[in-house]
């Protein structure tokens, strides 16, 4: 039996240019990590377009990365959440390209929020079988707010996101801003289909 030390280097294809980009990128993330200075920068919409056009990149990608440089904090997870101590509602809809979209409410835990938000399309005679979200909340107020995606599910034209926020959300959010930006990792893949089409019988 082979033991830990012996274990191979799995082969990759790893080259002289791909190292170049990388240390080029690792360069760079030291020299925004040192300008930033722990400051929450991002860039406009508008300029988010211009470098979408002139690098081919979608403009999720993109705000995926600057999300990521922003990222000041390791995301606590769901069982370090603490005690549930309140469920805050905010109703707060809007409705882009024939989908509404709901701001519900927050559960507030000691140390975090969990915020929901549901999707639905208005058009009940046009057939969805999935919506697939690549969107992040973004909040502002007066303290910096680290956001990460918590799940979603649904289907039939409706679907529901779910957010971790740290630290807590305020209790008066009224100068708590919110809204959804696109978002997603340049090498994310597609859900797997799952087709089940196997009789079943019941004895």
């Amino acid at each position: 039996m082979m033991a830990w030390s012996e274990l191979k280097m799995i082969p990759n294809e790893y080259n002289d240019e791909i190292k170049a980009i990388d240390e080029s990128l690792i360069r760079l993330l030291s020299e925004r990590k040192a300008l930033s200075n722990g400051r929450r920068l991002i860039p406009s919409r508008e300029l988010v377009q211009e470098w979408s056009n002139q690098y081919g990149l979608d403009i999720p990608q993109i705000n995926w990365l600057l999300n990521s440089l922003n990222s000041s904090s390791t995301p606590i997870m769901l069982n370090e959440s603490g005690e549930l101590l309140n469920v805050l509602p905010i109703m707060k809809k809007s409705i882009v390209d024939g989908f509404e979209y709901s701001l519900t409410h927050s559960m507030q835990h000691e140390n975090s929020s969990i915020v929901f938000v549901e999707i639905q399309q208005l058009q009940n005679d046009v057939n969805t079988g999935y919506i697939r979200p690549q969107l992040l909340l973004d909040i502002s107020g007066s303290q910096q707010y680290n956001v990460h995606r918590n799940g979603s599910h649904g289907g039939g034209g409706h679907t529901q996101i779910t957010f971790l926020i740290t630290p807590r959300l305020p209790d008066n959010m009224n100068d708590v801003r919110f809204a959804l930006i696109p978002y997603a990792p340049p090498m994310e893949s597609s859900p797997k289909e799952v087709i089940l089409d196997q009789d079943v019988q019941f004895d």
